[in-house]
C-alpha cells in the first residue's frame, strides 16, 4: 500500500518556486519600466532645454544642450532638430536587451501641434 508521505513537501516546493518565478518576472518588468520612464524624462527635459535655448531664455546652442544632458544621464543621443522655437529630440535606451526610442517635442504652447 502506498502512502502520501512527503507529498506535501513536493507541493510546497512547487508552490514556492512558482511564487519566486512570478516575483522575479514582476521585478524584471518593473525594472524595465523604471529604466524606460527615466529615459523618457531625460528626453523630455532635453527637448525643453533645447527649446529654451532656441528662444534665448537660457544660453547655449539648443542641440548641444540636449546632447550634453543625454551624456550626463548615459543615454544614446540620436537626433535633435529645431524649427523656429520647436525642439524635437530623440534618444535611445536599452531595456532588457532591446533598443527603444524615446522622443520629445517642446516649444511655446501656441506653436505646438
Amino acid at each position: 500500500m502506498r502512502t502520501d508521505h512527503g507529498s506535501s513537501t513536493s507541493a510546497t516546493l512547487i508552490l514556492v518556486s512558482g511564487v519566486i518565478s512570478v516575483t522575479s518576472f514582476l521585478f524584471l518588468c518593473g525594472s524595465a519600466l523604471v529604466i524606460f520612464e527615466r529615459a523618457q524624462a531625460v528626453t523630455d527635459r532635453a527637448a525643453l532645454e533645447a527649446a529654451d535655448a532656441a528662444s534665448g531664455r537660457i544660453p547655449g546652442y539648443p542641440c548641444d544642450r540636449a546632447e550634453r544632458l543625454a551624456e550626463k544621464h548615459q543615454l544614446n543621443f540620436e537626433t535633435c532638430s529645431v524649427d523656429k522655437l520647436i525642439a524635437r529630440v530623440t534618444m535611445k535606451v536599452t531595456v532588457l536587451g532591446f533598443l527603444i526610442d524615446t522622443r520629445a517635442k517642446a516649444g511655446p504652447k501656441n506653436m505646438l501641434r
